[in-house]
């Protein structure tokens, strides 16, 4: 199956299915390329700058000119046949003789503007696959949380009924179920919240994929390994090579070619010309004539167009030089962020996996017995639900970071213009 069909294909099933449809990282991309704003406005562009590239090759077109004269408004035309007319008749054909190579810098100011296009393009699609790693791991996140209460809901809910009965038989006092009540409507509360949130996550990503809705979207991928390496890689190595520096020294190559064309200015442009006259009563016949013009302006116009062309030029390096002193910095802090995320995750995993599901478990056992009150049970249920909902966050910031990172180190490949 092609990709544009396999696109269809997910589509399709997206929008129709009746339940939440789980949905890959790699198949989100692929419809994202599809139907994302950015990624099509970006795509016209490329296709605007090849045009322009296209019509900045091309020779100054031949002029044809048909005129008559010598109309007399008391004598008339005369006549008979056209050929018997009392007017002259002249047939011109103009060529310009462009000088100073203006076609081909011309040319290779368009060419470079168009590879700072299509490199253009390659960085909103960077930029834009970064934001469905954020939004794609987002979404995850929102389900476990929301999976999480929902199972913290049904737990306290158990309970209740349990508390009740026991209020019923006299076993507890109406004072601790009045506790347990309370705790369960901030437990409620909570998988509220988490449902909003849950809604808001899918929303973002249909937004992002060009989705009517997100109702049915699902996040099937799992989470990143933490031990992936992030410190390895220079920000010199994809300094010459990222999409949006690679842009930027386009425009700058565009720039020069375009402080040449305006220096070309000096050398005029020349027209020569064929004429081809009727003059039937001076000679009655057809005669012949060659012209040649040259435009008489002075060096200030060559001149201002040059200083424009240099100021252009100056822009277009400085932007270049903040590109990449904005890339060394972002990459930098960015890989410190993704160690950070990295000892957090992981010590967030340490500790859940120290058995503090279990003591839990060993304070719901103690209170049945009495062997801890409730207050003790009720604080081991909200440190249970802060940690499990802090580890989820954990791994949720492990992802986008290591995204972030490698989206500010990745060298985007796209086809040769």
């Amino acid at each position: 199956m092609n990709l544009p069909t396999r696109g269809a294909v997910l589509l399709g099933a997206l929008l129709f299915a009746p339940a939440a449809t789980a949905m890959s990282l790699s198949d989100a991309r692929q419809l994202m390329r599809e139907r994302n704003t950015e990624l099509l406005g970006a795509a016209a562009e490329v296709r605007g700058a090849r045009a322009d590239a296209a019509l900045a090759g091309l020779r100054p077109e031949p002029e044809l000119s048909i005129g008559s004269s010598k109309i007399s408004p008391h004598h008339g035309i005369g006549s008979g046949r056209w050929q018997h007319k009392r007017i002259d008749s002249t047939l011109g054909l103009e060529w310009t003789w462009e000088r100073g190579g203006k076609r081909r810098l011309r040319t290779a100011q368009a060419n470079a503007s168009l590879q700072a296009s299509h490199l253009d393009l390659l960085d909103t699609q960077r930029l834009q696959e970064l934001d469905l790693h954020e939004h794609y791991f987002e979404l995850k996140a929102a389900e476990e949380v929301a999976q999480l209460a929902q199972d913290n809901l049904d737990a306290s809910a158990e309970a209740l009924r349990a508390a009740r009965h026991e209020v019923a038989t006299g076993a507890m006092a109406p004072l601790q179920l009045t506790r347990l009540a309370a705790d369960d409507l901030a437990v409620a509360d909570q998988a509220r919240q988490a449902q909003h949130a849950l809604r808001a996550a899918r929303a973002e990503l249909a937004l992002l994929l060009g989705l009517e809705t997100g109702d049915a979207l699902r996040a099937d991928d799992p989470w990143p390994d933490v031990e992936q390496d992030v410190g390895s890689g220079a920000p010199g190595t994809a300094l010459a090579e990222r999409s949006d520096v690679g842009a930027a020294a386009q425009r700058l190559r565009s720039a020069e070619a375009g402080v040449a064309l305006a220096r070309s200015g000096r050398h005029r442009d020349v027209q020569v010309g064929l004429e081809m006259e009727r003059e039937p009563e001076d000679i009655s016949g057809v005669t012949w004539g060659v012209t040649l013009s040259v435009p008489l302006g002075g060096r200030a116009r060559w001149q201002g167009e040059q200083a424009r062309a240099l100021a252009e030029r100056d822009l277009a390096e400085l932007e270049l030089q903040q590109r990449q002193r904005q890339m060394r910095s972002e990459i930098e802090q960015l890989r410190l962020d993704a160690m950070a995320a990295v000892e957090r995750r992981q010590a967030y995993e340490a500790m859940a996996a120290a058995g503090a599901r279990s003591s839990l478990e060993g304070m719901e056992l103690a209170y049945r017995r009495g062997a801890a009150s409730l207050t003790d049970l009720l604080d081991a249920r909200r440190s249970w639900r802060e940690l499990e909902t802090e580890l989820i966050d954990a791994r949720a910031g492990h992802a986008i970071a290591l995204a972030r990172l490698r989206a500010a180190t990745h060298v985007q490949q796209g086809e040769t213009l």
